[in-house]
């Protein structure tokens, strides 16, 4: 004979009453016996009771119970007081819960346990609490709200207000409770209003915005003039040109981040710019920047003539700062035949002393290092002790020379001046508009040689004369009678002239010699400096 299962199913509780508070939980151990010899049993529990709305839970459930084995299950019971528990403002306990653990078998109770749960008087005063997880909400973000009391299974309502106090959401259920739902224009403040129920009243309310879905970005200028612009870009696209005093207000996808940037130096008039230290900045929430510009001036440094050296110093500096000009050479080798010697600095065309100064860029200034231009003159002559050559500034007047004839005898005679300047004088003078030479030509005259020698003669024949006369002795030639006294001179006949007294020297006559031009060669008379042939001035 079959012994029925129900017979060979049991349940046993760790205890059968309780004392609760109308809030929290409380649990009990449920043990299903199987005196079953050879059949295991698969049991399903359950609690039922009055006014039981059946949030209870076993684990596990359902329970498996080999042959003569027992099995526990842990049951969890929440302590919800019905309303009719909690009529009016206070408890009116305690109330006895009657409740039934029941195991069943294929729809089939084979065991069953009962037990009691004395609810104690609430002695603590409802309390709730909502709170949205964000202060603020983008359009399109869902919007939570979390709500809590310390009376588990309190009944609560609630109410979402738009910024216009109109509903934009309502809600009923049992604490603790979350609520959801996407955030959606009008964009504002909004309000959630919750009120609860437990043996009591207790309500709380929250805040929260919505804001769009994109973020605003202004951008501004500082220190740039009104006239001057800039140029506006965006992740390195150029989105709008912008001048001084301009604001440009942009805006962008939540969740998007950019650069902006401007230009880093900016023209302005002439010898001016502005430089923006700091030209980029990145954004990816709602926020402003001011990009800030500096005023700086130009500092120029050159030579004049243009190029011929190296000078320092030149750039743009901050209003106000102080530029070093570094000394220059004194003087400069240019191209062949060609020199610059330094004179003065000037600054704005002003001459300024020293060479090297300090310059206060309290604006633009052009600051020139001068020079003066030397020439070489080259005066090429083998003969004649040539005159004149060396550097000369730049137009200014040349004087050259040559001493002509050179030599005894015979002589190197000039002819002319041939290269830069063309002239038969020994003397010349020419513009040094740049490198300039000049060169003396040369002839070989003989004619001091002709007249020299020619003297010679003359004076030889002479000698020679006065030498034979005398060899002679008085009586070679005839003394004169002596003059006869002025009475007894002859009125008609002139008498000859008495002859020298003894012994007295006879004066000697007066020789013409013939000269001839230093130059050409035509006879000279005596007296003449000048050639009346050639017009060359004679030679002592």
């Amino acid at each position: 004979m079959v012994t029925p299962a129900h017979a060979q199913v049991s349940i046993a509780l760790s205890w059968t009453s309780i004392n609760a508070p109308p809030t929290g939980f409380v649990t009990n151990t449920v043990v299903i016996t199987n005196t079953d010899p050879v059949n295991p049993h698969t049991i399903q529990l359950a609690l039922v009771g009055t006014d039981y709305w059946g949030w209870e839970s076993f684990a596990p459930n359902p329970v498996v119970v080999p042959p003569l084995a027992s099995v526990a299950s842990t049951l969890t019971i929440p302590i919800l007081s019905p309303d009719s528990y909690c009529p009016g403002e206070s408890s009116h306990g305690p109330f006895a819960w009657q409740l039934t653990v029941q195991g069943s078998e294929g729809g089939i109770v084979l065991a069953q346990a009962s037990l009691v749960i004395y609810l104690m008087p609430v002695t603590i005063p409802l309390t709730v609490d909502i709170e949205s997880t964000k202060s603020s909400y983008i359009v399109g973000e869902t919007v939570t709200l979390k709500m809590d009391t310390n009376m588990i299974g309190a009944e609560y309502f609630l109410k979402v207000r738009k910024p216009d106090g109109t509903v934009w959401a309502s809600a009923h259920a049992f604490l603790p409770a979350t609520f959801t739902k996407k955030a959606a224009e009008p964009l504002g403040t909004y309000t959630a209003e919750l009120m609860a129920y437990y043996c009591g009243v207790a309500q709380d309310t929250a805040s929260f915005s919505v804001t769009p879905d994109t973020y605003s970005v202004t951008i501004s200028l500082y220190g740039l003039p009104t006239d001057v612009t800039t140029a506006l870009y965006v992740d390195s696209n150029k989105v709008a040109d912008m001048k001084g005093g301009d604001v440009k207000d942009l805006s962008y996808p939540i969740g998007t981040s950019h650069t902006f940037q401007v230009d880093q130096y900016v023209t302005g008039a002439e010898g001016y710019r502005y430089y923006c230290a700091s030209n980029s900045w990145t954004a990816g929430t709602t926020g402003s920047n001011v990009f800030k510009y500096e005023k700086q001036v130009r500092l120029e440094v050159s030579t004049d003539p243009a190029g011929i050296t190296e000078v320092s110093g030149a750039g743009w500096f901050a209003v106000g700062a102080s530029a070093s000009i570094s000394a220059v050479p004194t003087e400069l080798q240019g191209t062949e035949g060609t020199k610059y010697a330094f004179s003065t600095w000037t600054v704005d065309g002003t001459p300024r002393a020293g060479n090297g100064f300090v310059v206060v860029m309290d604006a633009p200034h052009k600051v020139v290092a001068k020079y003066d231009t030397m020439f070489l003159l080259t005066v090429r002559s083998d003969v004649g002790n040539p005159a004149g050559a060396g550097y000369y500034a730049s137009g200014s007047t040349a004087t050259f020379s040559v001493t002509s004839p050179v030599g005894i005898g015979v002589q190197q005679v000039f002819v002319e001046w041939k290269g830069d300047f063309t002239g038969k004088e020994p003397k010349g003078s020419i513009t040094m508009d740049g490198p300039k030479t000049v060169t003396a030509v040369w002839t070989t005259s003989y004619t001091q040689l002709y007249v020299i020698a020619g003297a010679i003669a003359v004076v030889a024949v002479a000698a020679a004369f006065l030498l034979w006369r005398r060899r002679a002795g008085p009586s070679a030639i005839k003394p004169p009678p002596p003059p006869p006294p002025p009475s007894e001179a002859p009125a008609s006949v002139e008498e000859a002239p008495p002859p020298p007294p003894e012994n007295e020297t006879v004066p000697k006559r007066e020789v013409s010699i013939s000269l001839r031009c230093t130059n050409c060669g035509h006879e000279l008379k005596v007296g003449e400096t000048f050639c009346p042939e050639c017009g060359q001035k004679q030679i002592d």
